[in-house]
């Protein structure tokens, strides 16, 4: 299924839209939001024929859409190959820079050295600030995952610089509701976890910044 540049467009904006501001998705507030140069109506269409194709979803009756997995990899794969921050320091060791990465990304950071068997976590105080562990529910589902994580990323084989794995997709749990990007540098692994509504084009940028400088 192709589709068209402008229900790309419309599709980028309302997943950006809901990453940005937790709130499902109206025609009304992207009108509002947006140039878009065409009518409510018309917005209101694409959303539907998003929605029927599995782009989106609508929680319930007359709100808004929010993004579902499908929806959220057509946007991580169409963001740029890299986006320049600023927020991680040029210096500093291993576990400064995952302190810093779990701050700028608001995600839980874990570290993986192979030859020592060693597994680091940091960034739990910024992850549990997201809205989606507002029960104890979210949060012991979130352990679980973490959990699965831990005990897989050992004989995790990496096929590329960074990857991203979605809901889902990804290959340590059962547990759905979350998204890992995972990226190979130096002698190990560096992992972030959080919410399927992670602050991608950003955390990305991130990973690709500290590549570069512990490369």
């Amino acid at each position: 299924m192709t589709l068209s540049e402008r229900q790309k467009d419309i599709l980028q904006k309302a997943v950006f839209e809901y990453i940005d501001r937790v709130q499902p998705v109206s025609s009304s507030w992207l009108e509002e939001r947006y140039d878009m140069q065409i009518s409510p109506a018309t917005i209101r269409n694409e959303l539907l024929y998003l929605t029927e194709e599995g782009y989106l979803e609508q929680p319930y009756t007359s709100a808004g859409r929010v993004p579902t997995d499908q929806g959220y990899r057509f946007f991580v794969d169409e963001l740029p190959g890299q986006q320049d921050v600023d927020e991680i320091p040029a210096e500093g060791d291993l576990y400064e820079i995952g302190k810093k990465l779990g701050e700028a990304s608001s995600s839980l950071i874990v570290i993986y050295l192979p030859q020592k068997s060693f597994i680091w976590k940091e960034g739990w105080e910024q992850v549990l600030r997201a809205p989606e562990f507002e029960t104890r529910e979210q949060i012991e589902s979130f352990t679980n995952f973490l959990g699965d994580v831990e005990r897989g990323i050992r004989d995790f084989r990496a096929k590329k610089l960074l990857e991203i794995y979605i809901g889902k997709e990804n290959p340590f749990s059962k547990e759905e509701d979350f998204s890992i990007m995972i990226s190979a540098y130096q002698k190990g692994l560096m992992a972030l976890l959080g919410p399927k509504r992670m602050a991608y084009q950003k955390n990305i940028g991130l990973l690709h910044y500290y590549g570069r400088e512990r490369a």
